[in-house]
């Protein structure tokens, strides 16, 4: 715990810190993972990827959704600059998370460990970060928090690679829908507890939904969809519920 002055007053700034209460923290979310990294390995396979392009890709891109995407539109013969451009967009919300998360890393932090966290955050990972009670979080929680996922992630691939002749299929698709019961029941705690998270949430699922079904908007990108609903639901909540006004401040 260190102490920080602020408009006078000292006041007990709490940091989370620690490599193994890190990996504590990520366990849970990581085990949540598996089927999702499993049905990622599947997918490689039927894709027509090899088993260390499969591993590699887990490894380097290591993100579910664009993964899926990416894998999708090479099944459909897609070519190399569509493929990067449309899981770039689908990414961009990375940008915004990692600002956040940026402004609760303790100061000092070189520009190498800050790209490493930022690289290894997930959307998982950044909500369970969010969250975390103290007021800063050292490189090391996060360097836990991310690698315990990252690990499982990669080796779920590669147990989907090779697992794909001894797996039911009817098991091998129910796995994609993982990392969305996974997300849920990491937003529901939050917003029980929150007004503020309550809002948020609510109003980026109305803003998707309005995106999706308004017929101009039909053709929009989805990864841009995602950035406008979710920047336009920050937005609310930083107009309904200033920080100055939730921390108590004049």
């Amino acid at each position: 715990m260190s102490a920080v002055k602020e408009r006078g007053k000292t006041k007990n700034t709490e940091v989370a810190k620690g490599f193994v209460y890190g990996l504590r923290t990520g366990t849970p979310i990581a085990f949540g993972y598996i089927p999702s990294a499993v049905a990622c390995g599947i997918l490689c396979k039927t894709a027509g990827l090899t088993a260390f392009e499969s591993l590699f890709m887990s490894l380097v891109v290591f993100a579910g959704a664009s993964q899926f995407v990416a894998l999708n539109l090479i099944v459909i013969g897609s070519s190399i600059p569509e493929i990067v451009l449309a899981t770039a967009v689908l990414n961009m919300r990375h940008v915004m998370m990692s600002s956040s998360i940026a402004r609760r890393l303790v100061p000092g932090i070189g520009a190498l460990k800050k790209s490493w966290i930022c690289f290894e955050l997930t959307d998982e990972s950044f909500s369970i970060a969010s969250m975390q009670r103290e007021d800063l979080l050292a490189p090391e929680f996060m360097f836990g928090l991310n690698i315990v996922g990252h690990f499982t992630w990669v080796s779920g691939t590669v147990l989907g690679f090779y697992g794909t002749s001894v797996m039911p299929q009817n098991v091998q698709d129910s796995m994609g829908i993982a990392l969305y019961a996974l997300f849920i029941g990491l937003l529901l705690p939050s917003v029980r507890k929150s007004r503020p998270a309550l809002v948020v949430a609510a109003s980026g699922m109305a803003l998707s939904a309005f995106i999706k079904w308004t017929p101009c908007f039909a053709d929009l990108n989805r990864g841009i969809a995602i950035m406008t609903a979710t920047g336009l639901a920050a937005l609310i909540g930083a107009l309904l519920f200033p920080l100055d006004k939730r921390m108590g401040r004049p």
